[in-house]
């Protein structure tokens, strides 16, 4: 018995560390993805910047006056400019509800869907230097 137990011990122990990593990530991409929300309703340049890759791709669907769907695009740069401007901050609600669920994640990549009263946001993620950043967004409007 004794055996068994000291074989299968290392067992659990790799487990359980690989669980807590796996908890740990799970909830830096979650606050992740919830600075970088919380950054455009504040209005704090600083967090967006921090939230984003300076590579970002992000994309709009919008519907135009034709009645036909177009693609916006707005880079990282544009995104921490909005910001400091105080676009998102003019929508700031008291009581606002930011829905962080993560969707699917492996090793350094994930999925993250954000709902807020005014944004339905699908967010690509990566972790770089130690830190998740959204890499990728696609976003539409939500009708308020």
């Amino acid at each position: 018995m004794k055996r068994f137990i000291y074989m299968i011990a290392p067992l659990f122990i790799i487990v359980s560390s690989a669980f807590a990593d796996d908890v740990e990530d799970l909830r830096a991409i979650e606050d992740s993805a919830r600075n970088y929300m919380e950054a455009w309703y504040q209005g704090d340049a600083k967090k967006m910047k921090q939230s984003l890759h300076k590579k970002l791709a992000k994309r709009s669907l919008k519907e135009g006056f034709d009645g036909n769907s177009r693609l916006g695009f707005t880079t990282a740069s544009e995104m921490v400019s909005y910001t400091r401007s105080g676009y998102g901050k003019q929508l700031w609600q008291k009581d606002l509800n930011i829905d962080v669920t993560v969707l699917d994640h492996h090793k350094n990549i994930a999925s993250v869907l954000v709902v807020s009263p005014h944004y339905h946001e699908y967010l690509h993620l990566a972790r770089l230097d130690k830190s998740w950043v959204i890499v990728n967004a696609l976003y539409q409007r939500a009708i308020i």
